[in-house]
């Protein structure tokens, strides 16, 4: 049973780096095959590790969970990363938009393939009933998300730069206005906050396993695994501690979110989790 799930997120991954091949020659990217056969698999490895948790342990099924895989995947893994390059003057306005469509295009495919593969297309959704939160709740909470956020992003980046000082020599001309740099991470927290609420209202986990699925998700489908393969926008070194910088922060806050958005969850026979 193991063994077959493993084929299948083997097999799973194996579809995402054929669909950017696919997308590559629709969107005229220049991206190398060799690239994208050798390391593109092993960060996409890594991608359906853990979407396939997910949805292993998801209430959802059919069209609500591929829809749920959608956001997680795109949302974390393509629009909220090429939004951060685009600021710092990574990639330009043409090339983020290609990535946009081109990662649009990959994970729509791919999603209901992905539902399909593990079996979870069929089935009824399991109602998770939770405790009651007013309104003014969920506002505080999510501003408060959204604010710890740029506390991590920030802390993060200051704590990177002391300990590496190339990555300013790098950043030197791409650095953008310190207000545009603080601005823009409020959208992006207000999509990471969204993207844990989502999972921490279809997760049948307690919530501490929700916090490490949230906190990894964040980590390596957000940072770790996409800066993997050569890129030919950011050298490898640069790669690498971001990898280290990202991986930690993002993890942390998921970890965070969790519990400052996590409701308690109480199943059909009020047992709490």
């Amino acid at each position: 049973m193991k063994l077959n799930y493993y084929i299948k997120l083997l097999l799973a991954s194996l579809i995402i780096t054929a669909l950017y091949f696919v997308s590559n020659a629709l969107f005229f990217s220049d991206t190398s095959l060799d690239t994208m056969s050798i390391w593109g698999v092993v960060s996409n490895i890594l991608i359906v590790v853990l979407l396939g948790i997910y949805v292993s342990n998801s209430n959802l099924s059919g069209l609500k969970l591929v829809l749920s895989v959608f956001f997680i995947y795109y949302v974390i893994g393509h629009f909220n990363l090429l939004i951060e390059a685009y600021i710092f003057n990574v990639t330009d306005r043409a090339e983020t938009t290609k990535e946009m469509f081109q990662g649009l295009f990959t994970v729509t495919v791919f999603a209901p393939l992905f539902v399909l593969l593990l079996n979870t297309w069929e089935g009824s959704p399991e109602t998770l009933q939770f405790k009651k939160r007013s309104v003014f709740s969920w506002i505080w909470r999510i501003a408060l998300g959204m604010f710890i956020y740029l506390v991590f992003y920030l802390a993060a980046g200051m704590i990177l730069q002391a300990n590496y000082p190339d990555l300013m020599s790098y950043y030197a001309e791409k650095l953008p206005p310190v207000e545009v740099m603080i601005l823009t991470q409020f959208p992006r927290g207000l999509l990471f906050v969204l993207i844990a609420i989502l999972m921490l209202r279809t997760l049948k986990l307690k919530r501490i396993q929700k916090g490490l699925l949230i906190g990894l998700v964040f980590s390596v489908i957000g940072g770790i695994a996409p800066l993997i393969p050569p890129s030919e926008f950011m050298p490898a070194n640069i790669r690498m501690v971001h990898g280290i910088e990202v991986g930690i922060s993002n993890f942390l806050y998921g970890m965070a979110l969790a519990y400052l958005l996590g409701q308690e969850w109480l199943n059909k026979n009020s047992k709490e989790f």
